[in-house]
This record gives C-alpha cells, sequence and structure tokens, in this order.
C-alpha cells in the first residue's frame, strides 16, 4: 500500500479553514484517488447476506388491543445487489428497516440471519449498519462543508490521515452534486440539496449494510436517479444496500436488481426484479405494455387490478421457496459465509476500514471534536447567542430605570425586595424558554448520530455541558452588573459577589430545567410545562406569601423550593450590611435577619443556599442524562 496513505491525523483547526477541504476534484491518476481506490479495493470478498423469515411486529393500541404492522413477512437484502421496498402507504415498509437495523427490537417475532447465521450479537451487527431514515435533521447553522467535515471526523475513528479523509469526501460530494453548494448554510439548501448531504455524510464510512427510507421522497426526477445511481454503485462494491421507495419511474425502478413488494404488512413478492412481472402473470396479473411496473405492482397489491392476491401470495411463497432450496438466492460457494459473532468486528473492519485497522476516536477525540461544533453553532446562533444577550442587557437597563436606586432608599425597602425578586424571575424564564424549544431538535440530531455510531452519549453531553458555560457566564453577568448597579444595590465587593454567584448558579439552574424538560417532552408541551411546573416554585419562595403562613401540608415544598433559596440568598447578599440611608434610631431593615423575620423566612446560611443550588443543578443533570439514555431505548423499540 502506499504510504502516502498513512500520514498523521490532520489538524482539526486546520481543516476548518481549509477552503479546499471538500472541492478539490480528484483525477483518476492522483494520490488521493489511488488512496480512495485502495479503500474499496478489499470489498469485493466479502458481504452481509440478510435473510429474515417471518417476522411478526405488533403494537398496542390500548390496554386489551394491539395492532399487527408485520405479519410473516419474509425476504433478504444480497450483498452486491440493490434492493427495492415498495408498496402502498401503511405497507409496513418503514417498519421493516426498522427491524432489520435494530431501532425496533421489542415485539418483534421471526427470525434474522446474517450470512446464514441464526444468532448474531445485536450490538456488534448495529456496527455494520446504517439507516437513513425519511426524515433527517441537520445542523441548520453549519455550511454543508463542516458537515461533511465532522461527519469524516467522527465516523472514520482513528488512523486516516487528511489525504485520505478529503479523498473519501471528495468523491461522495462529486457524486452526489454538492460541490456548488458546499459554503452554504444548510439551513438554507433545498431540500433536494438536504436530502443528498444527509445520505453522503453517512456513507462517508461506507457501511456493509445502508438501509434507506425514501432516499428520493421530495426530489425532481434529476435529483433521484443521481442517488440511485450512487447507491447502484455503492451495491456494485457487495455493500448491501436496501431502501424504501414511493413512487419509482420507470427508469428509477430498472436500476434495482431486488424487488420486495409488501401489502398490509406482509409480502407479496420477494425476488429479482426480471422475474417479477412473471410471478405476477402466472397469478392472472398481466402488466400493459410500456406500463410503469411499479405503479402496476401497487395497482394489483391493492386489490385495484381484481384477481386473487391470496394465489399471488401462494405462487411468490413457492418460487421463494424454490429459488432458495437450489441455492440461488445466495451461492454460499462464491461469497464468503464463515462469519460468527465474534468474526464480525472483523468483517466490519475489512468492508467499512478497510486496510487501515480501525479504532474508534477515543472519547476525549470525540469531545474535542463536538465542542468545536457546538462553538461553531452558537456563534452563529442569533436567537440563542446575539437576540439572548441583547435581551439581557435591555431588560436589565429597564429595570434600572425603573428601580433606579431604590436600594439606598429606606422607604423603597419593598419595592426594592419586589425588585430583587424579578432579577430571578426574569433570569429563569429567559434562560429556560429558549431552550425548551430549541432543546427537542438539537436532540433528534443527536439520536441520529449516536444510533449510527458516530459517537458515544458521554462526550456528547458534557460537550453539551461545556459549551453552554460561556453564555450562562456572559448573560447573568451583563444582566448582574447593569440592573444592580442601576437599581443603587450596596456596591462592597462581599455583597456583589454573593449576589453574582446567586444569579450564575440560578441562571445555569434555569437552563437545565429547559433542557431537562425539552429532553423529555416537544417542544409544545415543553413551552406548556416550564410555567405551570414553576409557578409552585414561586409560590413557595416566600414574596407573594410568607413561608410560615402556608399549610403545613405545602411546608415540605418550601423546603425544596430552588427558587427560595436564590431569593434568600440574595436577600442575605444585599441587606446583611447597614444601610447609611437608614438613619433612624432602631431601622427593621437594617439586618437580613430582619427583613427575612418580617417576610417569614427562616435565616439560611449563604454556603447552605449556594449548597442546594449546587445539588439542584447536578439532580437535573441526572435527570437530563437519564432521560436520555431512556429515549434511546425507546427509539429502539
Amino acid at each position: 500500500m502506499d504510504t502516502r496513505c498513512n500520514n498523521d491525523n490532520f489538524n482539526m483547526d486546520q481543516i476548518i479553514n481549509d477552503r479546499d477541504y471538500v472541492v478539490t476534484m480528484i483525477d483518476d491518476n492522483s494520490d488521493e484517488n489511488q488512496c480512495l481506490k485502495s479503500n474499496t479495493s478489499n470489498n469485493d470478498s466479502s458481504g452481509l447476506y440478510i435473510e429474515f423469515e417471518n417476522l411478526c411486529y405488533d403494537v398496542p393500541v390500548n390496554k386489551d388491543k394491539r395492532k399487527r404492522i408485520l405479519q410473516n413477512v419474509t425476504g433478504y437484502f444480497e450483498p452486491g445487489k440493490l434492493t427495492a421496498v415498495v408498496g402502498p402507504s401503511g405497507a409496513g415498509k418503514s417498519t421493516l428497516l426498522n427491524i432489520i437495523s435494530g431501532l425496533k427490537s421489542s415485539n418483534v417475532k421471526g427470525s434474522i440471519k446474517i450470512n446464514d447465521h441464526g444468532e448474531i450479537n445485536a450490538n456488534t451487527f448495529r456496527k455494520q449498519i446504517c439507516y437513513i431514515p425519511q426524515e433527517f435533521t441537520l445542523h441548520p447553522l453549519l455550511t454543508a462543508k463542516e458537515t461533511f467535515y465532522f461527519a469524516a471526523r467522527l465516523k472514520l475513528g482513528q488512523g486516516y490521515s487528511k489525504m485520505k479523509s478529503r479523498s473519501i469526501v471528495n468523491k461522495i460530494v462529486e457524486n452526489l452534486g454538492l460541490t456548488e453548494c458546499l459554503e452554504t448554510p444548510v439551513g438554507k439548501l433545498s431540500g433536494g440539496e438536504k436530502k443528498r448531504l444527509s445520505i453522503g455524510i453517512e456513507i462517508v464510512t461506507k457501511p456493509a449494510v445502508l438501509l434507506l427510507d425514501e432516499p428520493t421522497s421530495g426530489l425532481d426526477s434529476s435529483s433521484s436517479n443521481q442517488i440511485i445511481n450512487m447507491l447502484h454503485s455503492m451495491s456494485n462494491s457487495e455493500c448491501t444496500v436496501a431502501c424504501v421507495v414511493h413512487q419509482p419511474s420507470s427508469q428509477i425502478i430498472s436500476q434495482f436488481d431486488t424487488m420486495i413488494v409488501m401489502n398490509q404488512g406482509t409480502t407479496m413478492y420477494c425476488g429479482p426484479r426480471e422475474n417479477m412481472l412473471d410471478t405476477f402473470k402466472d397469478a392472472g396479473y398481466v402488466c400493459p405494455d410500456f406500463y410503469n411496473i411499479a405503479e402496476f405492482v401497487l395497482e394489483v397489491v391493492t386489490d385495484q387490478r381484481g384477481g386473487d392476491l391470496n394465489n399471488l401470495k401462494k405462487i411468490n411463497s413457492d418460487k421463494y421457496n424454490e429459488r432458495k432450496s437450489k441455492s440461488l438466492l445466495y451461492n454460499t460457494s462464491d461469497k464468503t459465509n464463515t462469519i460468527v459473532n465474534t468474526e464480525l468486528s472483523e468483517t466490519y473492519e475489512k468492508n467499512n476500514l478497510n486496510e487501515d485497522s480501525y479504532r474508534e476516536q477515543s472519547m476525549c477525540k470525540q469531545l474535542q471534536i463536538l465542542l468545536l461544533r457546538s462553538f461553531i453553532c452558537i456563534i452563529r446562533d442569533n436567537t440563542m447567542t446575539k437576540l439572548r444577550l441583547a435581551v439581557h442587557v435591555i431588560i436589565a437597563l429597564l429595570l434600572g430605570s425603573i428601580f433606579y436606586d431604590f436600594g439606598n432608599d429606606e422607604d423603597k425597602v419593598s419595592s426594592n425586595i419586589s425588585c430583587i425578586f424579578f432579577f430571578l424571575l426574569f433570569l429563569f424564564f429567559a434562560n429556560s424558554m429558549p431552550v425548551v424549544q430549541i432543546f427537542p431538535t438539537e436532540a433528534s440530531v443527536f439520536y441520529r448520530e449516536h444510533l449510527n455510531n458516530w459517537y458515544r452519549l458521554m462526550p456528547y453531553y458534557i460537550s453539551k455541558i461545556i459549551s453552554d458555560l460561556p453564555l450562562q457566564l456572559l448573560c447573568p453577568t451583563f444582566f448582574f452588573a447593569i440592573a444592580y448597579y442601576l437599581t443603587g444595590q450596596p456596591m462592597e465587593w462581599n455583597s456583589c459577589m454573593k449576589t453574582w454567584v446567586i444569579c450564575f448558579l440560578h441562571t445555569i439552574l434555569a437552563q437545565s430545567v429547559g433542557i431537562a424538560v425539552g429532553a423529555a417532552f416537544n417542544t409544545d408541551i415543553g413551552t406548556f410545562l416550564i410555567p405551570a411546573l414553576s409557578i409552585p416554585m414561586f409560590l413557595s419562595a416566600g414574596f407573594f406569601i410568607k413561608i410560615n403562613e402556608i399549610a403545613w401540608f405545602y411546608q415540605p415544598l418550601c423546603s425544596i423550593s430552588f427558587f427560595r433559596y436564590a431569593f434568600e440568598g440574595i436577600m442575605q447578599s444585599i441587606y446583611s450590611i447597614d444601610k447609611e440611608s437608614c438613619t433612624e434610631i432602631y431601622c427593621r431593615w437594617q439586618l437580613s435577619e430582619k427583613i427575612l423575620s418580617v417576610m417569614g423566612m427562616k435565616l439560611v446560611k449563604f454556603q447552605t443556599v449556594v449548597g442546594i443550588l449546587i445539588a439542584w443543578i447536578c439532580f437535573l443533570h441526572v435527570i437530563i442524562y437519564s432521560t436520555l439514555l431512556w429515549k434511546l431505548h425507546c427509539v429502539r423499540k
């Protein structure tokens, strides 16, 4: 092998700034192309033949009733062949791919064999499969070039030089016709460009098995042909490719080698495309000349042409078993058929990562790449960055003008306390509501990338926490500096620092609440739940009603209310010193103990307040992490 293919891993910052990263066209005799050719040279001798028999799958409708989605579905996906799964809406096509890919594993009956081995390690097999769903969420703030870059860095793993990564991505970009839109943000790409980009980033590693759900949906005929041509080329190199297609044209259907026709959760036909019309003819269904065979098949299975569909299923079953008994489905003498559970990983290396020994990116490297991607998105996000910072400054100025110098006026202590409470109220909603609207979309990207083996949950979650810290620090700091000074709060160093610490922790806690709700629910429900769940915390804070006046059965809520402790912490920070403006012989607002006593609060040490807020933040992050794990588990059901 050419040693030029073994250069050290390329520098991340160098590549992200290299404008020629994925735009250099590759000549057939170039070094990059030689690397790419060697990248696929060993794929002709081994492939994964997937055979499924009598697959059944149902879902609960209510406590006493279940709906059958698949009923004894039998068929195969063969390496070196491009397979089309066709059928009317609701036939179970997408469900079949979900089951084969391992995304659905509960309530599934039947058998799935890989190279004639009945029992396989599901986790190992998942590493060999790439599943591209119909709805494919991408980071809208990244350019197409950056999207390819991060996909290559995360998916290719260690052992790939800058030259090899570039050559692989260049070829995909050229084949998909994305060269002209590489500098365009994903959010501004057309539907067809997004679809091609979503396919391109997932085939960077050339998976052993590629499953696609309606890859041509929403595309024009030219783009559709381009994608099917590329998939056909992949299948020719012993990649097992199967895709659901919806109303394919005659030109597209002619490129498929194998057809699986489904209707009402069962298999109506499975076999070579060239034999399909003969099977239908034997059942009494004759396709007119010059008629789109895909449309003809759909008309037959939906009973628009009359006839006996049960007879069609029987004839298909007989011919399928006949081909299987004659070993025409998969010639084991010509194919590598010795894979066992412990050897699947070796096949993965040969098929996907070829002549290099595949090593997954370390967690530190995954974290580094994810952090870079997160910071790029944060910098470009006008809503979560620029607008969020601007709102904190504007509201701080507004509060400062309304409550100007109230902190230095003993006659306005009650109004000043209201101002302090509003500090916390604004910081909570300004940092929880935007997150709950954005995180569900971000989480959908995470679920897809994680399930397609881009990275692990832990580095993603750590990168999420670290990348959020700058904004969580800047927003309350800008707000605090402006509002605190204009409202005339004490300028002593101790008071300033304590108040800032409470505002900072309260901001982190608020954003954690938003992420937790956004991770567990969708945007609509989350937008409703944030205010609804926060109201009990506000009421038990001791501002609207004295804590000692609250009914006994609500007292435990006061003991755990993070809003109460944040409020008390700021009150202590501001009113724990003598006020120069308090000139009376006895000033009831002179000490925090007196203030808290009048308001019915119990004095809690400042260190305790900080500890409770930190405990709340840690508790919420445990909830978020557990929710993401649970969601990943639910996706596979």
